[in-house]
């Protein structure tokens, strides 16, 4: 193994810009072998495969307590749904996306935890999915169920832009998928709309091409600093 010493003198020098082939001449100048240099940087390169492999598994291990908590808010909600006035149940919606979007904004820009606000922020957008589906089936709204798939995307695409997440964009594109699939033939057999709704298979294929082209301006506009989250 390498010495500690010479890997974090490799570590430094690569941090200050230095070239890998300038490491080695200075290296091989002071008495190291080829050798020797070559394994510095294969722990360097070890280590860094590691950290990487930490944060993955930390932001999937997150994502999916987000998941898990958004569907032990539902379970609670649909145990006691019954119970419930439309004011306490409109209420309970509203207040549980507010707090899981609030939460997951100061976690990611205020408290430094990136992951987790992030985790917290797709909860909220799971909890506005629901809610559509919820408050429809409340006030009995007779519309296509791809309608309610239609208004979920659009919700997240906004805040995708408000807040700059690409995982947002992530979780748009399967819920502009499954509306698209809800119309399987009514894009290409004929223009329609729903009249109550004001949705049509027109704005369905827009509404799926909008979501690509937006995670593409979502990607030009994250930083460098934040692309290596994602």
């Amino acid at each position: 193994m390498a010495e500690q010493k010479l890997v974090e003198y490799v570590k430094i020098s690569l941090a200050q810009g230095k070239p890998k082939e300038e490491i080695y001449k200075e290296l091989l100048g002071q008495g190291h072998t080829i050798e020797v240099i070559q394994e510095c940087f294969n722990s360097l390169i070890a280590e860094e495969d590691k950290e990487d492999t930490s944060k993955r598994t930390i932001r999937i291990i997150v994502l999916i307590g987000a998941v898990l908590v958004g569907a032990g808010v539902f379970s609670f909600i649909a145990a006691n749904w019954q119970e419930m006035t439309r004011p306490i149940k409109i209420g309970v919606i509203l207040l549980s996306m507010v707090i899981s979007y609030g939460a997951g904004w100061y976690m990611k820009e205020r408290a430094n935890l990136f992951n987790t606000g992030e985790a917290l922020i797709l909860l909220g957008a799971i909890i506005y999915g629901a809610g559509i589906f919820l408050v429809a089936q409340m006030f009995n709204i007779r519309a296509n169920w791809p309608d309610g798939f239609i208004l979920w995307m659009i919700g997240t695409i906004v805040m995708a832009f408000a807040i700059e997440s690409y995982y947002l964009f992530y979780f748009a594109i399967p819920l502009g998928v499954i509306a698209l699939g809800g119309h399987p033939f009514g894009i290409f057999t004929g223009v329609g709309y729903n009249s109550f709704l004001l949705t049509s298979s027109f704005l369905l294929l827009a509404s799926t091409i909008i979501t690509f082209v937006t995670g593409w301006i979502i990607r030009k506009r994250i930083s460098p600093e934040l692309k290596e989250f994602y």
